[in-house]
């Protein structure tokens, strides 16, 4: 009997073990952009391939060579604008253009599926599907991505997960949640800050001036 409970206990913790295996996350940060994520923790961080390269997370995927990277640069042509106007710049230079330039970088790229007005992080997204030949950072086949690119805070954010073109919907739903778990460091407040008011509708303004005889305008 005693050895029956020892091993009835032996398989409670294994099971135990298992189910928190499963559950278990580890959660990534960037220090020089804020950035975090949280990832399953059987997946592995790898080094970049490129120099904007922020991070490269590779699943237990076997032959189909399932991975996320996220890479980042600089964008501030877009600094004296409001966060109001946020949604509208993503329309403008992270869309349709955006992806036929960055999806060029592959052999064989193609579009499937583009959607405006999405987020990642705290900023507006454009999100994308789609499909080429690669090799970076495993050997040449046929993928295809789930694709997020975002500005926040003057920096672009391009999210970019992938795997062979036959395994792609057994990971896409993995892809989504890193892409779910991504946050920035808040830098824009909700509320919009000052109390414009249009001065040019206000009436003249007629001021006496010292010692003459007539008035100044304003």
């Amino acid at each position: 009997m005693r050895a029956f409970l020892t091993a009835v206990m032996a398989m409670a913790l294994l099971t135990g073990s298992a189910s928190m295996a499963k559950a278990d996350y580890f959660v990534w940060e960037d220090t020089k952009t804020g950035l975090t994520l949280s990832y399953p923790d059987t997946w592995q961080v790898e080094n970049g391939q490129d120099h904007d390269d922020l991070v490269t997370l590779a699943a237990p995927s076997g032959r189909a060579h399932a991975f996320c990277r996220i890479r980042s640069h600089e964008d501030k042509r877009y600094a004296i604008f409001p966060p109001r106007f946020n949604p509208s710049v993503q329309k403008i230079e992270y869309s349709l253009n955006f992806w036929d330039q960055y999806l060029r970088e592959y052999k064989h790229p193609e579009l499937y599926n583009l959607q405006d007005g999405t987020g990642l992080g705290r900023g507006w997204a454009s999100f994308a599907e789609g499909g080429y030949v690669g090799s970076v950072p495993y050997p040449e086949m046929e993928r295809r991505a789930v694709l997020f690119a975002s500005l926040y805070n003057n920096r672009v954010y391009v999210l970019d997960c992938s795997a062979h073109k036959d395994a792609y919907d057994q990971w896409k739903e993995q892809f989504l949640s890193i892409a779910k778990s991504i946050d920035f460091k808040k830098a824009n407040h909700e509320l919009m800050t000052g109390n414009y008011r249009n001065f040019m509708n206000d009436g003249r303004m007629l001021l006496p001036d010292e010692g003459i005889n007539y008035v100044t305008s304003y």
